[in-house]
C-alpha cells in the first residue's frame, strides 16, 4: 500500500519551471545504446548545463531552467563520442524532442587481442548483464560452449546436456535475438562447433520483458555475432594451433566493408580437434531381471575427432535516413567420429563375475542454417515499425555400431546366460528440424513520459525423427523392441505483447508488459495434442539515485516447455540394463521471480525470490511399469523455491592490475516424487568466479580467470564441488604486426565432476552409485597458441553528419 501511495504521489508531482530535452541514443544498426552519458553544453563557451544517462531503451531526459542555444555531447564505452547539432530552448516549460543520436563503434574495436582501453568485460543492465567476451584473452581459440562455461552464473553440464543459470534450470538460448528451437543436446553440439572469434558479446537476461519469448524460466542467453559499422575495408585473420590428447587447430577469416549506405560482413572459420574425456564409477542395485542385488564397476572413455565449418554473412542497406533493410545467415557443417571404449565388471547373484568390454563406433554429421531478413522503418521521430522473417533448419545423421565381448574373472571368454546381454547393437538416428518465424514490432513515444511497444509473433516448427536400434543374434540383426522410429511432430506458437515505459519523474521509470502465448505440439503417435496458453506479465521499476548508481525492482512470470526430444526420444543405450529415453508425461515449468538490483558504477548486487512449479531435470533414473529395465529420462521435480544473492564487484587494484569478483549464493528447497518415496531437500548453492588482468610493459597482458561451484544437489543426485582456473598471456607486436596469445585452459587440471547417484534419496532398484566425469583438460595438459592480425583500415566512420555550420559553431 505504501508503494502504491509513493508511485501515486510521484505521478502527481508537477514539473514546473523546467524545460525538458528528450531524445534517444542508438547505434548504426538502430539498436538502443543503454547507459550512455548525455551532457548538455551551452553555446558558445561549451559550458556544462545539465546531464543524464540513457536508459535501457536508449532514451534520455534532461531538465533545464535555462534558455538559449545548446548542443549535446554523447559518449559511451566502446563508442565514438558524438556531438549533436545546435538547438534552441525558448520556453523553460516546454518539451523539446531531438532526432535520434547515433553512436559509432570505435574504429579500433578489437578484432584481435590488443592492450588498450576498451569496454568492461561485464556491463550491468536492469535486465541482466552484457559480457563483452572479446575483452577476454581466453576467447581466442575457444568455441561458444567453452566461453559460456567461463561466464559467471552459467553452468553447462556436458554429462547431462543441460544449462542452468544461477543454479536454475530452464534457459532459452538465442542467436542474434532468434530462438534456437533445438534440444539441449543438439544446441550444445551446435555451440561447441561455433567459433568464439565470430561472437561480439553475450547477453544474459535474467529479468526479461514482454518483448522476449516467455520460454526460459531461469532467463535468456543471447549470443550476438560480430558486425562492423565503419566505412572502409577491413580483413581480420586468426590462427590457433594446440595440443592436448591430440592436435587442435582453428582458423578464422573475416571481411567487412562499410559505406554510408551499405555494410557487408562475411566470415569463415574452420575448427579441428581430437579430444578425450571419460567417466568411471561403481555402485550397487537390486534389479530383478539380473537376479537381485549386484554390484558393478563401470566406465567409458571417448576419443572424438571433430571437424567444423562455420560461415556467417550479414548485409545492411540504408537507402534513406528512416529506412533500413538487412539480412543475416549463419551456416555450420560438422562431422564427428566418436570412438567410445565402455567397460562394466559385474558381480551377479546367479552368474557370478561377468566382465563386459564394448566399443561404440559412431559417426555424426550435422548441418545448421539460421537465416533472416528484416526491415526497419522510422515512421516519424517518435514511432518505428520493424518486420522480421527467419528460417532455421537443422539436420542430424548419427549411425553407430556397438560391439560387446564378455569374459570371466580370469579373462576367459564366456557366453552370458541372461539374454539381455547381446554381442552387438547398431543404431541409426536421422532427425530434421525446420522452423519458420514471422514477427512484427511497433514502438511509439506517446509523449515525453510514455514509451510503448507492441508486437506479434508466429512460429511453425516441423520435427522429424527416424531412428532404430538393432541387436545382433546368431541369425544376424533383429529389431530391438525397445527402439522407436518414425516420430514426427509439429509445434505452433502464437504470441502478442504490449509493453509500456513510464517516466514517472527525471529519476524514476516504470516498465510494465503483458505477453500472451498459445503453444500447441502435435506428435504422430499421440492422439491428443499438447496445448498450453496463458498470460505472462512483467513489471520493472527503476530509480536513478545519481549519475553513478541506480536501483531496480522487477517481477516476471516465465515458462520452460519440454523440448521435442524430452518428450519423445529415440531410445539408445551403451549398457544392457539401462536405456535413455524421453518422457511423454513431462509438464512445462512455470516460474515466478521477484528480483531487486542495486548498481554503483560497475558494482552490482541483486536479491531474487524464485518459485518454480515442475522444473525439468534431464537424465534422471526411473523404470517402466514392468520394472524390467532402468530408464534414464527427463523428470519433473514437484517444485523448487529459493532466495538468491548475486554479487559482481570490479576491484581496480592498480593502474595495471584489475580484479573482478562475482558470486551467486542461493538457499533452495525442492521436492521430488519420481524416486522410491517422495522426498524434500533444502541446500545452499554457491558459485564463485574471478578475473584478473595484468597490463605489463612491452605490450604484454596476462589474464588469470576461474570459477568454482561448491557441493549442491540435482534432483536425486548429490554433486561435489568442481571448478577450473585459466591462464592467458598476450604479446602485441610493434607497428600493428599482430598479436600472439598463449592460453592454458584449466591450468591445474581440475575439471572433474563427482556425482553420487541416489545421494539425495533412494532410487528405483535401490540404485546407489558414485561416478566421476573428467573433461579432456583434467586428463591431459591442453595448450594453445594463437596469432591474429587485422589488415586494412576504416577510412572513416559511417555517420549522419550534421550541418557544417553547426559543426563549426560547436568547435569554437
Amino acid at each position: 500500500m505504501k508503494a502504491i501511495l509513493f508511485v501515486t504521489i510521484v505521478l502527481l508531482t508537477p514539473l514546473r519551471g523546467f524545460g525538458q530535452i528528450v531524445g534517444r541514443v542508438i547505434s548504426l544498426r538502430q539498436e538502443p545504446v543503454p547507459f550512455a552519458n548525455v551532457v548538455m553544453r551551452a553555446m558558445p563557451d561549451s559550458g556544462i548545463v545539465a546531464g543524464a544517462a540513457s536508459d535501457e531503451t536508449g532514451n534520455f531526459l534532461i531538465k533545464t531552467t535555462k534558455s538559449g542555444e545548446f548542443f549535446l555531447q554523447v559518449s559511451s564505452m566502446g563508442y565514438q563520442t558524438s556531438l549533436s547539432g545546435v538547438f534552441r530552448v525558448n520556453n523553460t516549460n516546454a518539451t523539446l524532442t531531438l532526432p535520434d543520436i547515433q553512436l559509432l563503434e570505435e574504429t579500433n574495436a578489437l578484432n584481435e587481442v590488443v592492450v588498450s582501453a576498451r569496454k568492461d568485460f561485464i556491463q550491468n543492465t536492469p535486465e541482466g548483464k552484457i559480457f563483452n567476451i572479446q575483452n577476454s584473452l581466453m576467447t581466442k581459440g575457444s568455441n561458444a560452449l567453452q566461453v559460456l562455461e567461463r561466464l559467471p552464473g552459467i553452468i553447462t553440464d556436458r554429462r547431462n546436456n543441460q544449462f542452468s543459470l544461477n543454479g536454475q534450470s530452464g534457459v532459452t538460448v538465442l542467436l542474434n535475438g532468434r530462438r534456437m528451437q533445438l534440444s539441449t543436446e543438439e544446441l550444445m553440439a551446435l555451440l561447441e562447433n561455433t567459433v568464439a572469434d565470430n561472437i561480439e558479446r553475450i547477453e544474459v537476461i535474467t529479468s526479461p520483458g514482454a518483448q522476449y519469448d516467455a520460454d526460459g524460466g531461469a532467463g535468456v542467453i543471447n549470443i550476438v555475432l560480430k558486425k562492423n559499422e565503419n566505412e572502409g575495408t577491413r580483413l581480420n585473420f586468426s590462427a590457433t594451433g594446440g595440443y592436448g590428447y591430440r592436435e587442435k587447430a582453428l582458423t578464422s577469416l573475416s571481411l567487412s566493408r562499410g559505406s554510408s549506405k551499405i555494410t557487408l560482413n562475411a566470415s569463415y572459420a574452420f575448427a579441428h580437434g581430437r579430444d578425450y574425456s571419460g567417466y568411471e564409477g561403481s555402485g550397487t542395485n537390486e534389479m530383478p531381471f539380473l537376479g537381485g542385488k549386484n554390484s558393478v564397476l563401470f566406465g567409458g572413455l571417448t576419443d572424438r575427432n571433430q571437424n567444423a565449418h562455420n560461415f556467417n554473412l550479414a548485409a545492411e542497406f540504408r537507402p534513406a535516413t528512416r529506412w533500413t533493410f538487412g539480412g543475416e545467415m549463419a551456416f555450420s557443417w560438422v562431422a564427428n567420429h566418436n570412438l567410445v571404449h565402455i567397460y562394466a565388471d559385474r558381480q551377479l547373484p546367479q552368474e557370478g563375475f561377468l566382465s563386459v568390454r564394448a566399443i561404440s563406433d559412431g559417426l555424426n554429421h550435422r548441418q545448421n542454417l539460421v537465416s533472416s531478413a528484416y526491415v526497419t522503418h522510422r515512421i516519424t521521430e517518435k514511432s518505428q515499425l520493424s518486420l522480421d522473417a527467419s528460417y532455421i533448419t537443422y539436420t542430424n545423421d548419427s549411425p553407430a555400431l556397438l560391439a560387446s565381448h564378455y569374459s570371466d574373472k580370469d579373462g576367459n571368454p564366456v557366453v552370458p546366460q541372461n539374454p539381455i546381454f547381446t554381442y552387438g547393437n547398431r543404431g541409426e538416428s536421422k532427425s530434421t528440424i525446420q522452423i519458420g518465424v514471422l514477427k512484427a514490432d511497433y514502438s511509439l513515444q506517446l509523449n515525453s513520459k510514455i514509451y510503448t511497444e507492441f508486437g506479434m509473433k508466429g512460429s511453425l516448427a516441423m520435427n522429424m525423427n527416424n531412428s532404430k536400434v538393432e541387436r545382433q543374434t546368431d541369425d544376424g540383426w533383429e529389431p530391438d523392441p525397445r527402439s522407436q522410429s518414425n516420430i514426427n511432430g509439429q509445434e505452433r506458437i502464437w504470441a502478442v505483447y504490449s509493453q509500456f515505459r513510464f517516466t514517472l519523474n527525471p529519476k524514476a521509470r516504470l516498465q510494465a508488459g503483458l505477453r500472451y502465448e498459445y503453444w500447441q505440439r502435435d506428435i504422430n503417435i499421440y492422439q491428443e495434442p499438447f496445448v498450453i496458453n496463458g498470460l505472462f506479465p512483467s513489471v520493472q521499476y527503476t530509480y536513478t539515485i545519481n549519475d553513478k548508481s541506480n536501483f531496480s525492482l522487477a517481477y516476471n512470470r516465465r515458462i520452460s516447455r519440454p523440448a521435442y526430444t524430452d518428450l519423445i526420444s529415440n531410445l539408445f543405450y551403451n549398457d544392457a540394463t539401462f536405456v535413455f529415453a524421453g518422457n511423454p508425461l513431462l509438464k512445462p515449468t512455470l516460474t515466478d521471480a521477484l528480483k531487486a538490483d542495486y548498481t554503483f558504477r560497475s558494482f552490482n548486487v541483486g536479491l531474487a525470490l524464485q518459485y518454480e512449479l515442475h522444473p525439468i531435470l534431464r537424465y534422471q533414473i526411473s523404470s517402466n511399469e514392468k520394472k524390467d529395465i532402468g530408464i534414464s529420462s527427463p523428470q519433473n521435480l514437484d517444485y523448487q523455491k529459493g532466495i538468491s544473492l548475486f554479487l559482481n564487484a570490479p576491484v581496480p587494484l592498480t593502474r595495471w592490475w584489475k580484479l573482478s569478483l562475482g558470486s551467486t549464493t542461493a538457499l533452495r528447497r525442492y521436492k521430488i516424487s519420481y524416486s522410491l518415496n517422495p522426498a524434500e531437500k533444502t541446500y545452499l548453492f554457491q558459485n564463485l568466479n574471478f578475473t584478473q588482468t595484468f597490463s605489463l610493459p612491452h605490450a604484454i597482458e596476462i589474464e588469470l580467470s576461474g570459477w568454482q561451484n561448491f557441493p549442491f544437489y540435482e534432483g536425486s543426485n548429490k554433486l561435489n564441488g568442481f571448478g577450473v582456473m585459466n591462464l592467458g598471456i598476450a604479446k602485441k607486436l610493434k607497428n600493428d604486426k599482430g598479436t600472439f596469445l598463449l592460453t592454458l585452459p584449466d591450468l591445474w587440471q581440475t575439471f572433474a565432476i563427482h556425482t553420487h547417484i541416489g545421494g539425495m534419496t533412494p532410487l528405483v532398484f535401490n540404485n546407489d552409485a558414485v561416478s566421476v566425469y573428467r573433461d579432456e583438460t583434467a586428463l591431459y595438459r591442453v595448450i594453445k597458441l594463437t596469432y591474429s592480425r587485422s589488415f586494412g583500415k576504416n577510412n572513416r566512420s559511417v555517420s549522419h553528419k550534421t550541418d557544417d555550420e553547426e559543426q563549426e559553431r560547436v568547435k569554437r
